[in-house]
């Protein structure tokens, strides 16, 4: 096996191909944007229902806001970290978990029934009931 000096030419040039992947997968990102959550729409019978994938959120960090034809979805995710690691340095090898403020804005029927519309939070999926107007009325 041969050992490679640290002003190895190969080593440098693989270590900054490392470093561009990083900053063009990460470099993305700044405290100041908001990503957004991924969502599921199904139409039943007299609703519409929305599920969104908001794992690790606190339900206490959501702020959601129903009007005629638009329904908007605002919080913060944390950055996970390990439950339990040395208070040694940690390095972070990949990371594709969005964090930070978020925001989904969607578009909704104007036959939403705003007055009975629900939501409720389970295992890190927050669900939103949409009751459409009866026609005719």
């Amino acid at each position: 096996m041969t050992q490679r000096h640290p002003a190895d030419p190969l080593a440098n040039q693989l270590n900054q191909t490392v470093q561009h992947l990083v900053n063009q997968a990460f470099g993305k990102y700044s405290r100041d944007e908001a990503w957004s959550p991924a969502v599921n729409v199904y139409q039943l019978p007299g609703r519409l229902e929305l599920c969104v994938d908001l794992a690790g959120v606190d339900r206490r960090e959501l702020d959601i806001q129903v009007q005629t034809g638009r329904l908007s979805i605002r919080g913060t995710r944390r950055a996970p970290q390990p439950p339990h690691h040395p208070d040694g340095p940690m390095r972070i090898l990949s990371m594709e978990i969005d964090y930070g403020p978020f925001r989904r804005i969607i578009a909704i029927p104007n036959e939403v029934d705003l007055e009975h519309v629900e939501s409720s939070y389970r295992a890190g999926m927050l669900w939103i009931v949409l009751p459409l107007h009866e026609h005719g009325r």
